[in-house]
């Protein structure tokens, strides 16, 4: 099974390059119906389909030809993506075109864009880093449909690997569930908290200022908070790496609100106050650790 993370990570594939492919869809986009016509076509009258299917490639194919055709173009490569190529390896199954049919198929249809890119791009740079970026989507993709054969092949065969997936699947469901769940969360909170502090600050304004200014930071830092846990979550649904420093800076920040309440509030004694700035000095030297390491690791990987 391919995984979106590690297919970004192999690939080096990078935000900035999907958003110049597709740039070009709008001039794309009108050839969508030639190409779902040229590649049914082309599966016709190359492969030798079941009986069912030998005089003409279903509605329902033919749909997914035209998904496939947007999906390459369209620059949004997640794990939606990989899903659908899944789908429709299932899809080429069904209509027994094996892995050597899929390779010949990838291929046509490889060339028969290329053709149409370098129609529609007069710009020469513009174009050599649009192509690059559609050779390296089609090769994602080819990648992922192959895989798909074989692991269908090892399923015949190994029933420890057909449990495995299957585990792993529900595994993978279950896990995307509790995301959505933890960011719908963390949405309600920060929609909560922010009308709170708004409501604590028109509330307090009639009060003595230093009450208004204690009561304001720390909503604010709390906000700041659910804003990076919701961060966070989002880039893990999207398929980016746990970081650990968020974590730690959430519980940085939960100190400089204890130490800023101390300070304005003129209230405790010396050593709570050290306690507090030796735990923020600790906390403060852990997270430049740990994002320093983070950091060198991305670098790795990108090179």
């Amino acid at each position: 099974m391919k995984y979106y993370r590690n297919i970004v990570r192999n690939y080096d594939v990078k935000e900035s390059d999907l958003k110049e492919l597709g740039s070009i869809w709008e001039q794309m986009s009108k050839y969508s119906d030639e190409f779902t016509t040229d590649m049914s076509a082309f599966v016709v009258k190359n492969f030798k389909l079941p009986e069912t299917y030998s005089t003409e490639i279903t509605d329902e194919y033919k749909a997914m030809l035209g998904k496939l055709y947007e999906r390459v173009l369209s620059g949004r490569f997640n794990n939606d993506y990989v899903s659908f190529l899944i789908k429709f390896s299932e899809f080429n199954l069904a209509y027994s075109i094996n892995q050597e049919m899929v390779n010949s198929l990838i291929s046509y249809a490889r060339s028969w864009i290329h053709e149409k890119i370098f129609q529609n791009i007069p710009d020469d740079f513009q174009r050599k880093g649009i192509l690059m970026m559609f050779h390296k989507i089609m090769d994602i993709t080819g990648d992922i449909i192959i895989s798909t054969y074989y692991e269908d092949i090892i399923k015949k065969y190994s029933k420890v690997f057909s449990l495995k997936n299957f585990i792993v699947d529900i595994s993978e469901r279950f896990s995307l569930f509790m995301h959505f769940i933890l960011v719908a969360i963390l949405i309600f909170l920060t929609i909560a908290a922010t009308i709170f502090f708004g409501y604590d600050t028109l509330g307090l304004l009639s009060k003595n200022t230093e009450h208004v200014l204690i009561t304001s930071l720390g909503s604010l830092l709390i906000i700041w908070v659910l804003v990076e846990l919701l961060h966070t979550e989002i880039q893990i649904i999207k398929g980016g790496k746990f970081k650990i420093s968020i974590f730690v800076g959430v519980a940085l920040i939960a100190f400089v609100r204890d130490l800023l309440i101390l300070t304005l509030k003129h209230e405790t004694d010396s050593i709570t106050t050290y306690f507090v700035l030796a735990s923020i000095m600790v906390l403060g030297l852990i997270y430049w650790l740990i994002a320093r390491q983070e950091q060198q690791g991305t670098r790795r990987s990108i090179k």
